[in-house]
């Protein structure tokens, strides 16, 4: 498919003249754009007992590249989007007990996605998000990077400790915290025309790039951007249903966020769950500004809160800090960030774990 893709969208561009490093155009109006990241992170992870300490790609925001072609017609835009993970050892994979590998696969690929927009709204067609993908982050605060809502993407393989045996248990950050954000699939996927920063969205999709997953993914999304008195604000919600064998699970996610422009003072705030599942709430607050001519400083606190995780009455509650440093001239960012973990059971007691990360994404 990714084959066929290529070759058709290489017909809709003509041959190209460079207008920048990265950037070529034709003569028609048309781009290909080429571009990527590397985000290593040295992480390390305290379980109560021992202490345990990585190298590897965040997965927070993994290594990549990627190609985006756009050509513009007499109604409307037509764009073609590639990207893929490098496969390099993500960091949601270390645990005390492994370490991941570099490994390249189907399940790396991104984006693989046709759309077509113009004063209908938008259509999509190939891999990519769902329409409630990315409605649980709605995020001016700038520090992402260091840490976010989902706390899996920096320690999810690792294991609690049980606080009476100090045995390593079977449970791990990943099982403790959830986002409900939606999935990226092969999709169709249809989005409204912008109404005063208010936009709308379905999809039906199904995991392609999966051997296991037969289930059918169905899903809405709603998006809004807005500024009012020197406030920039952004709001998302989605829910999402998915069919596998005639038995349907359900989650949604929603969330707001808020900018000051003159102080720079920002905030968000999420909450999320699933009928069947566990559920959550999640608030941060935080500053960004120019501290000195190297770009961008962005400093944050944050705090997690959930239920119903793993089994009936558990109860998840984390906490951090993070910065985030720009250096605009060599598109990088520096980021640091500390996490707090602790979870009990009804039954089971665990020892509190915390983890570091420090890591820097360059852009090309």
């Amino acid at each position: 498919m990714i084959r066929h893709l290529l070759c058709g969208t290489s017909m809709i561009l003509a041959t190209p003249g460079l207008a920048d490093p990265l950037t070529y155009a034709n003569g028609s109006g048309g781009t290909a754009t080429f571009y990527g990241q590397l985000n290593p992170a040295y992480i390390t992870f305290d379980d109560g007992k021992k202490t345990h300490a990585s190298l590897s790609d965040s997965s927070a925001s993994n290594s990549r590249i990627g190609v985006f072609l756009e050509n513009p017609t007499s109604s409307g835009l037509l764009t073609f989007r590639f990207e893929a993970a490098l496969g390099l050892p993500a960091s949601s994979a270390h645990s005390q007990n492994s370490n991941p590998v570099w490994e390249w696969d189907e399940t790396k690929i991104r984006h693989v996605d046709v759309s077509y927009s113009g004063s209908f709204g938008k259509l999509s067609l190939g891999q990519g998000g769902m329409a409630s993908d990315g409605n649980s982050g709605a995020d001016f605060s700038g520090t992402g990077l260091a840490q976010g809502t989902f706390r899996p993407d920096y320690t999810g393989g690792y294991f609690l400790r049980d606080a009476e045996s100090d045995e390593l248990s079977d449970v791990k950050i990943s099982s403790i915290f959830n986002d409900y954000d939606g999935p990226r699939r092969t999709r169709i996927r249809y989005d409204t025309p912008d109404f005063n920063g208010l936009t709308f969205g379905v999809a039906w999709g199904r995991n392609l790039l999966s051997d296991t997953d037969d289930a059918d993914y169905y899903d809405i999304g709603l998006s809004w951007n807005g500024e009012s008195g020197g406030v920039k604000m952004a709001a998302g919600a989605g829910y999402l249903w998915k069919t596998d064998d005639g038995d349907t699970s359900e989650q949604y996610a929603l969330s707001f966020a808020l900018h000051h422009i003159d102080t720079g003072l920002t905030g968000r705030i999420a909450a999320g769950g699933a009928p069947d599942g566990g559920t959550y709430s999640y608030v941060k607050a935080g500053w960004k500004g120019d501290l000195w001519g190297a770009g961008q400083t962005a400093l944050s606190a944050d705090y997690y809160s959930g239920k119903g995780f793993v089994s009936d009455g558990s109860r998840t509650t984390s906490w951090g800090v993070q910065a985030v440093q720009k250096i605009d001239k060599a598109n990088l960012e520096a980021y640091l960030g500390y996490t707090s973990y602790s979870f009990d059971e009804k039954t089971t007691e665990y020892h509190d774990a915390s983890s570091t990360n420090f890591g820097m994404r360059w852009k090309f």
